[in-house]
C-alpha cells in the first residue's frame, strides 16, 4: 500500500480553483486519506509500457495518485467523506420570515382588540345615550300623563271601578237586546202605519245615538242609563198588549225626540272633549319635538365647538409660523437682509395652466381668519382707548371731588383756629415781648400816632391769612404735580387757562384755586395802594401790637 502523497490543493477537497469556506464537499469530520485504490482520476490515462525492471504498478502509482490531487472533482488526500450543509443565511432568512410573520398576526389581533374594544367602548356610551334619554323620555311621559290626570279631572272624565263597570255594561246590553226585540215586534204587529213608522224611525235614531256613544266612549251614568231603558221597555210592553196605544202615541213621540236632543247634546259635548284631548295630544308632540331638537342642538353646539376649538389651534401655529419667519428675516446675520413671503408653489411649477389646488384655498380661508382677527384687534384697541378716556374723566373728578373736600377741610380748620385764637388770646407769657413791651415803654409814653399802623387783631389776622394762603399754594402744586398734561388740560379749560407748559399750567391753576379758596389778596383792593392807616396809640402795648404787626408784614415780605 503506497503512502499519501502531498496536497497541493484545499485542504478539503483537493481542488485549486474556490476556496476553502466555498468548498461544496466542506465537512468538519474525518476522512481517510486518498490512496491509489479511492483515488478518482481526473485525467486521462496514461498510455506506457512496462519498465523492464519488474515494478510495473508501483512506478505508476504515483502519477495517478498525483493526477488524483490536481483534479476539480476528486476527493482530498485526508478522504473526507462529503457532507450536505444548507446555506446560513437562508435558514436566517426563514428563521426571520417566521418571527416577522409572528408579529404581523400579533400587531393584527392587537389593532382588532384595539378595535373591538372601540365598538364596545362606543356602543356602550350610545346605550347609556339611548337610556338617559328613555328615561327623560318616561319622566316626560310621566308628567304629561299627571297633566292629562289633572285635566280629566277638572273636565269630570273619571274611570270607575271595573267590576262595577262590567256588570253595568253587562246589563245595559242586555236592556238594549229586550228594547230592539221589542221595537221589532211593535213595527210587525202594528195597526197604524203612519204612526207606527214615525216612532220606528225616532227609535232607529235612537239607537244610532246610542252606538255613537258607545263607540266614542262617552263617561255616562249608567245607572240613569238602565233605568230609562227599563222604562221604555215597560211602555213598549204596554202597547204591545194594548194599553192606551192611541192615547200615548203623541206623548212616546215627544219623548224619544227629546231623548234624541240629549243624545245630539251628549255627542256635541264629546265632540268637544275630544278636541281637548287632541290638544294635549299636540302638546305632548310638541314637548317630545322640542325635546329631540334639544339633544340635536347639544350635538351641533359640541361639533362647533371642536371646529372652532381646530381653527384656534391651527390659526395659532400659522402666527407662530410667520413669526418665526419675520425673525430670521430680521435677523442682523441674515446676508439677503429679507426674505421674499408668498404664497407655495405648486407641485407642478413647469405647467403653463393654472390649477386650484387645496392649499390655496385653505390658505385663502386662513387669509380670512387673519383679517377678522385683525378687526376684532382693532375694535379692542378702540374699546380700551375708550376706556383710558373714561378713566381719566373719572380721574379728574374724584380729582375735583378731593379739592373740594380738601378746599372744605382748610376753611373748617381756619375757622376753628380763629376760634381758638380768640378764646385763648389773653392766656400766657412770652418773655421776649415783655423785655420789646419794657425798652419801648421806656422811650415812648403817651398816646402817639403812628402811620402805616393798624390794630392788633387785624395784623395777627392777616399773618395768618398769609400763612395759610401760602400752605395751600404749596399743596395744591405737589397735587397737581402728580397728573399728566392729559389730566390737566380739563381742569385748564374749565378754569380758562390757556394751555401750555406743565409746569406753567400746575402754577396758574394754584393761583386760580387760592382764589376760589381765600378770594383775592388784600393789596389788589382799590384805592389801598399809596395809603397808610393812622393809628393812636395809648400805651406801651399798643406799641408793641403795631411792632408787631410790621414784623408780619416783613415775614410776608420775605415769604
Amino acid at each position: 500500500m503506497a503512502g499519501a502523497p502531498p496536497n497541493q490543493g484545499r485542504f478539503t477537497c483537493g481542488a485549486l480553483n474556490h476556496w476553502s469556506r466555498e468548498c461544496p464537499q466542506r465537512s468538519y469530520g474525518f476522512r481517510p486519506p486518498a490512496t491509489g485504490a479511492n483515488a478518482i482520476p481526473t485525467a486521462g490515462p496514461i498510455l506506457a509500457l512496462p519498465a523492464s525492471g519488474g515494478a510495473p504498478a508501483a512506478a505508476a502509482t504515483p502519477a495517478n495518485n498525483m493526477a488524483s490531487t490536481s483534479g476539480t472533482t476528486g476527493n482530498s488526500s485526508f478522504g473526507y467523506q462529503p457532507r450536505p450543509r444548507n446555506n446560513w443565511w437562508k435558514d436566517n432568512q426563514d428563521r426571520f420570515d417566521k418571527v416577522y410573520n409572528k408579529y404581523v398576526q400579533y400587531e393584527e389581533s392587537e389593532r382588532k382588540r384595539k378595535d373591538n374594544e372601540e365598538k364596545e367602548r362606543i356602543k356602550k356610551e350610545e346605550e347609556e345615550k339611548r337610556n338617559e334619554w328613555k328615561k327623560k323620555r318616561e319622566q316626560l311621559e310621566a308628567e304629561m300623563a299627571a297633566r292629562l290626570d289633572k285635566r280629566f279631572e277638572e273636565l269630570g272624565l273619571r274611570k270607575k271601578d271595573e267590576q262595577g263597570g262590567t256588570g253595568q255594561l253587562d246589563e245595559v246590553t242586555r236592556l238594549k237586546k229586550e228594547n230592539g226585540e221589542l221595537l221589532r215586534r211593535m213595527n210587525g204587529a202594528g195597526n197604524s202605519y203612519g204612526s207606527e213608522s214615525e216612532v220606528a224611525r225616532l227609535k232607529r235614531e235612537n239607537e244610532e245615538l246610542k252606538r255613537r256613544t258607545c263607540q266614542d266612549g262617552t263617561n255616562m251614568r249608567d245607572v240613569t242609563r238602565m233605568a230609562r231603558l227599563k222604562r221604555e221597555n215597560e211602555e213598549l210592553m204596554r202597547k204591545l198588549s194594548g194599553e192606551g196605544t192611541s192615547r200615548r202615541e203623541g206623548d212616546c213621540v215627544s219623548k224619544l225626540q227629546n231623548e234624541i236632543c240629549e243624545f245630539r247634546k251628549m255627542v256635541s259635548s264629546k265632540t268637544v272633549e275630544s278636541d281637548e284631548i287632541f290638544v294635549l295630544k299636540q302638546e305632548l308632540g310638541e314637548l317630545k319635538q322640542s325635546a329631540f331638537m334639544k339633544t340635536n342642538f347639544e350635538q351641533e353646539i359640541a361639533g362647533l365647538r371642536k371646529e372652532v376649538d381646530a381653527l384656534r389651534r391651527q390659526n395659532e401655529k400659522v402666527v407662530e409660523e410667520t413669526k418665526l419667519w419675520k425673525d430670521e428675516a430680521m435677523r442682523p446675520g441674515n446676508k439677503r437682509g429679507s426674505v421674499a413671503m408668498g404664497t407655495p408653489g405648486l407641485p407642478n411649477r413647469g405647467s403653463p395652466k393654472p390649477q386650484w389646488t387645496d392649499c390655496m384655498r385653505k390658505d385663502d380661508k386662513w387669509k380670512e381668519e387673519y383679517k377678522k382677527l385683525q378687526s376684532l384687534h382693532k375694535l379692542a384697541n378702540v374699546e380700551a382707548e375708550l376706556l383710558k378716556e373714561k378713566r381719566a374723566a373719572a380721574e379728574v373728578k374724584r380729582m375735583e371731588a378731593e379739592n373740594q373736600i380738601r378746599d372744605l377741610e382748610d376753611k373748617m380748620s381756619r375757622l376753628n383756629a380763629a376760634e381758638v385764637g380768640k378764646g385763648t388770646g389773653s392766656g400766657g407769657t412770652n418773655l421776649k415781648e415783655r423785655l420789646e413791651t419794657v425798652t419801648l415803654g421806656s422811650v415812648q409814653r403817651g398816646r402817639k400816632e403812628t402811620p402805616g399802623r393798624g390794630s392788633t387783631d387785624e395784623g395777627l389776622d392777616r399773618l395768618k391769612d398769609v400763612n395759610n394762603r401760602f400752605q395751600f399754594i404749596e399743596d395744591q402744586k405737589k397735587q397737581l404735580c402728580n397728573l399728566k398734561k392729559l389730566g390737566l388740560e380739563p381742569m385748564c379749560k374749565e378754569a380758562g387757562i390757556r394751555v401750555g407748559k406743565v409746569e406753567q399750567m400746575v402754577c396758574e391753576l394754584a393761583e386760580y384755586r387760592v382764589e376760589q379758596a381765600f378770594g383775592t389778596a388784600r393789596e389788589d383792593a382799590p384805592g389801598s395802594k399809596g395809603k397808610k392807616q393812622v393809628v393812636d396809640v395809648d400805651d406801651d402795648s399798643e406799641l408793641k401790637d403795631s411792632a408787631r404787626s410790621e414784623e408780619g408784614d416783613e415775614r410776608f415780605v420775605e415769604l
